[in-house]
This record gives structure tokens, sequence and C-alpha cells, in this order.
């Protein structure tokens, strides 16, 4: 089963949010058969990520979810265009794509870093931008330049990435479990993705 299809998707998403769940509302929450639900529950059993008893289904390793997620729908393969603007900073960078978009009614989401610095302290920040947009031509007619921060552009590939964006300062971002999915995702924020998901979601043991 590949996790990066939309219906298993939302279920994984939702066992990282609600780590005890029955079937039940695992579907009446993301809207998925649950017959399907079903055969996606006893999936991630048998790679044990998951156990099922007396009714409930229980995340027991949130970090192989994440692997298994990021396996299935690798970071590279959403990136749509990486530019680079005449900025040097990350804070730059970022301020200048935000307002290009304002400016020209482009729909946005940052995610990645660049979303995680918004929600949580978090010390490292790796000199790379990454911002959904389902209108990638339009944000690649910004002026571009040598700056030394890249910005990948990666593409929305499920309708709920935007749909589910907020806004914190004025700048939209992804919900929380699509950034900790983008950071694992990406590689070099597994571990700001497994810290901030330890630190905001998971209150417990730890691997």
């Amino acid at each position: 089963m590949n996790l990066k299809a939309t219906k298993s998707y939302q279920v994984a998403k939702y066992l990282l949010l609600h780590q005890v769940a029955s079937q039940t509302e695992v579907s009446q929450s993301t809207n998925v058969a649950i017959g399907y639900v079903n055969e996606v529950l006893h999936y991630l059993s048998d790679l044990d990520i998951v156990k099922i008893e007396y009714g409930e289904t229980r995340l027991q390793n949130y970090a192989r979810l994440l692997e298994k997620i990021s396996m299935d729908r690798p970071m590279k393969n959403l990136i749509q265009k990486t530019i680079k603007l005449p900025t040097s900073t990350i804070k730059e960078t970022e301020n200048t794509l935000q307002q290009y978009c304002n400016r020209n009614q482009i729909q946005y989401a940052f995610t990645g870093y660049s979303a995680l610095r918004h929600l949580y302290e978090y010390h490292i920040n790796y000199p790379t931008v990454q911002i959904y947009t389902p209108q990638p031509n339009d944000l690649s007619n910004i002026e571009q330049g040598e700056g030394v921060v890249p910005v990948n552009i990666l593409k929305p590939d499920r309708p709920d990435i935007m749909k589910n964006t907020t806004t914190i300062n004025n700048v939209p971002i992804c919900d929380k479990i699509q950034i900790i999915i983008d950071l694992y995702s990406s590689g070099v924020g597994r571990d700001a993705a497994i810290k901030y998901y330890r630190d905001t979601i998971w209150k417990h043991e730890t691997y």
C-alpha cells in the first residue's frame, strides 16, 4: 500500500495527530470509507506501526510512520521549480516571497523550517525556503537573482494542503502535521520534525 494516495495519506495524518482512535472515528473524521480505513490500519499493523486491540487503534511508532510516508511521498518529487532571489538571508527571502504573493494575489503556504519558526522555537535554520502554491508559473515571474537561499516551489499534491493552512503574523503556513511530514521527508529536517512532534503532540515515551 502506498501512503501517497489521498485516502491513505489522510488516515496516516489523522493517526499522527490522534494516537488512539477507533476505526469509526478515523472514518468519520477523514471522510474515508470505513472498509478502506480498516485496510490501511491493518497494513500499518503488519508494519508494527500501529496496534489494533479492543476496538481501538493505537499509534506505536510515529517515526516509522513518518519514514513510510517519506518513502512513498518523497519531497523531491513535489518540487516544481527551484529559484533564487536577489536576497541574502532566509528572512529576507521569505519576506520578499510573501510581499510578491500578496501583491499578485497568489495563493501560497510556507512549510518546512519556514513554517516551523512561526510555531516553535528551534535554533537551527536550514538555508532553503519551501513554499506550496497551485500557481507556480505566477510565482516564477518574481525577480530572480544570485541569492544564497534557494526557494523550492512545491506542488500541493492534495487539496487539504492549501485548504488547511493557518495564518500566523499574516503569514500563511501549512497545518502542523503537514509541516512535520515535510520536514521529515526533506531529509535535512528529520531531527526538527521529531523534536517538534515529541514536544507538542507525542507527550510520553520517545524512541
